[in-house]
């Protein structure tokens, strides 16, 4: 294998590389990876690539003030430190990178070639570290969340707002999908966090409670039942009743409490969203069952919310990732103002 280095860029076994390719080692990588250059060739490359942050920095210091005695007073070096150090690079790579002689300092042209790639190579590398340090510093950063529709358009709006003032460099997104869907967006790394109703318990997936909700009947104020403080499932057979699709997990929740209780209503309207749910209900439609913390919204329609007298409907409400899989800085600092709000 052949690894030629000049003002053009980098030549491996014919194969020319343009300056703008080999900024860094990983876009080399990327650029034999994708030109089907066999495994060997990058490992021989890093073969030559061992040189160390410190040699470059020493080499770039004596470059740019073409002394080795003021390349030492900006690094804080003696003057043997650094010739070593040079040296130990020029063994590296294969040759020698400075031309020395008693009076003066010059670049050999191997040097000159390799001068405008190792302040690249620095300037990616302190880059590299800036973005990282910002990242976990949360001043820079994206989260993405997945919420099931009720909790989205209740809870977390106000949750994001107070994250965003906590943290305003870091993006955060918010997909509002049925619960069932949740799951499978954070295992195919569309999302990072979910938030929903807990479920059956899966492999790949941690589940971590935030509260213990509570099913609250919602129904128009003037209706007959409204005057009571708690309502029974038995009283609920006999009213035309609202529930979301048989889709959802809140529906199958319910679905099992009235095929138990033998209290499944005569008349059932469906419909995808709580939304749409309580606005039928509004208009008189019949009755529904919705999570507790909904009742501010409901309420907000204009609908009165009471409690079950008996039976009551609880279910655990909390966050979703993935097992074995570290959270980033954005994803922890979500995680801690969720455990703190509930």
């Amino acid at each position: 294998m052949r690894l030629d280095l000049d003002r053009r860029g980098l030549d491996v076994d014919g194969y020319q590389l343009g300056a703008d390719e080999h900024n860094s080692c990983l876009g080399l990588c990327i650029s034999l990876y994708l030109s089907n250059i066999k495994k060997f060739a990058i490992n021989k490359y890093f073969k030559y690539m061992s040189f160390t942050h410190k040699q470059l920095k020493a080499f770039v210091a004596v470059c740019k003030h073409r002394s080795f005695a003021e390349a030492c007073g900006e690094l804080h070096l003696s003057q043997p430190a650094l010739s070593i150090t040079v040296r130990n690079l020029e063994e590296q790579l294969g040759g020698p990178l400075l031309q020395r002689t008693t009076r003066s300092l010059s670049l050999t042209p191997e040097g000159e070639a390799f001068y405008p790639v190792a302040r690249r190579l620095l300037e990616d590398w302190h880059n590299a570290f800036d973005e990282m340090h910002n990242r976990f510093a949360l001043r820079r950063g994206r989260l993405a969340v997945a919420c099931m529709p009720s909790f989205a358009a209740t809870e977390f709006p106000s949750i994001m707002a107070e994250y965003h003032g906590l943290h305003p460099e870091v993006d955060l997104s918010l997909e509002d999908i049925v619960m069932e869907d949740v799951i499978t967006a954070i295992t195919t790394g569309r999302v990072e966090l979910g938030i929903a109703f807990e479920q059956d318990p899966h492999e790949d997936i941690q589940y971590d409670r935030l509260f213990v909700d509570e099913a609250l009947i919602a129904l128009p104020p003037d209706h007959h039942l409204a005057k009571q403080k708690s309502v029974s499932w038995q009283q609920l057979q006999t009213e035309p009743f609202i529930s979301l699709n048989k889709r959802s997990g809140f529906r199958s929740s319910i679905d099992e409490v009235q095929l138990r209780l033998n209290t499944v209503p005569e008349r059932i309207y469906e419909a995808n969203q709580l939304t749409t749910v309580g606005r039928m209900a509004v208009e008189g439609l019949g009755l529904c069952i919705v999570p507790g913390f909904c009742s501010g919204q409901m309420q907000l329609m204009g609908l009165t919310c009471l409690p079950f007298r008996a039976h009551k409907l609880r279910r655990g409400v909390g966050l979703f990732s993935r097992k074995r899989r570290g959270l980033s800085a954005p994803a922890k600092a979500m995680v801690e103002l969720l455990t703190r709000s509930y």
